[in-house]
């Protein structure tokens, strides 16, 4: 005989069979579309749960110093007076258009896939941001644009683009560096939600190293205690993840980022890894001076984020390059002093891959 709890578990089988109880891959597929994916190869799973699969799997991050991007518009309100069409440079509206093809071609070259995020740095507002977000070579993702006007002189920012496939926007504010007599960019904080997980997102662009380092280098440590100080508010855990990107003006064994912002070369107590610290190839590096190539360029992570990381560097693209007779391969700058050049940028891209 059948006992009755068989029955019922019989009977409770049909039930899900007539009711059409999807297979694992139509689930996983449903999950997909819940947080905007599409059928696009490209994209990549995320987890609905907290603490569940990282949801960043095989993505790409990029930072990229731009050098000047500006608009061609005079703005009264800071000091832009050299990038304007009847300026020394010529700064003109086709030059702009070549720079933003050149920019948006730069960041593909990153990998296989476009970046999920990417900070970018030396933008003038929020229009030249958007422009770029929309070159053709950026098109198969959709971005938007986290971007805070900064109270720099020369009215430059810092900002990030994210997949609005991948993220939802949580909030985004700027973190104010107090100087003495001077002032700089702020530290853009963007908190984003991918797949029940936080991503707290910080860009950067420190203050430059122009006054040398002795009197440069107090200022850089400013901004490095600002930022220690917002990574030391957040509530830590397995769900909750901290990516600090930036042109730091400073290398990864620098004051202001070990003692400063206790970024160290491996994860240890609630140190912050920095992840141009160590296993980089002899001359490498995003940036060039006088032959001696540097990362100024850098991603910190948390500690638990550093099991999920594949490589991190340079984007050394030879079409990123020109042979400088002194130097040998050097960033392709858009200008050389007050000479037009049409090239990229004065740094490389980087670029964080995860596992």
């Amino acid at each position: 005989m059948i006992s009755l709890r068989t029955v019922a578990l019989l009977l409770y089988v049909s039930i899900l069979v007539g009711c059409g109880t999807a297979a694992p891959e139509d689930q996983q597929m449903r999950d997909q579309a819940a947080v905007g994916q599409d059928a696009d190869p490209r994209r990549r799973g995320v987890s609905a749960e907290p603490g569940g699969k990282f949801p960043l799997k095989g993505s790409n991050v990029v930072f990229y110093n731009v050098e000047n991007l500006f608009d061609t518009a005079d703005d009264p309100a800071t000091n832009d007076d050299d990038l304007l069409p009847n300026a020394e440079k010529k700064w003109t509206p086709e030059r702009l258009s070549a720079k933003l093809g050149h920019l948006a071609q730069a960041i593909a070259m990153s990998g296989k896939d476009l970046p999920v995020l990417i900070g970018l740095c030396e933008v003038e507002n929020r229009a030249v941001v958007e422009r770029l977000a929309n070159e053709p070579a950026l098109d198969p993702i959709t971005y938007a644009v986290s971007h805070q006007d900064s109270p720099d002189e020369r009215g430059i920012d810092v900002a990030l683009l994210y997949d609005t496939d991948v993220f939802t926007l949580v909030s985004t504010k700027a973190l104010n560096v107090p100087l003495d007599n001077d002032r700089t960019r702020d530290i853009l904080h963007t908190q984003l939600k991918a797949g029940g997980q936080i991503f707290h997102v910080f860009v950067n662009h420190w203050p430059s190293r122009r006054e040398g380092q002795a009197k440069s280098e107090p200022k850089r440590m400013v901004a490095a205690q600002v930022l220690r100080e917002a990574v030391d508010a957040i509530a830590m855990n397995a769900s909750t993840h901290v990516i600090i990107m930036g042109d730091f003006n400073d290398g990864p064994r620098d004051r202001s980022i070990q003692v400063g912002l206790r970024a160290g070369c491996a994860p240890h107590g609630d140190a912050l890894v920095d992840l141009m610290c160590k296993d980089q190839p002899a001359g490498s590096g995003s940036h060039q001076y006088d032959g001696a190539w540097e990362y100024l360029d850098q991603f910190v992570i948390s500690a638990l984020l550093v099991d999920q990381v594949a490589s991190a560097g340079a984007v050394k693209d030879e079409r990123l390059l020109f042979d400088h007779p002194r130097h040998g391969p050097s960033p392709d700058k858009t200008y050389s002093g007050d000479r037009y050049k049409g090239g990229y940028s004065d740094h490389l891209p980087i670029v964080l891959r995860f596992k």
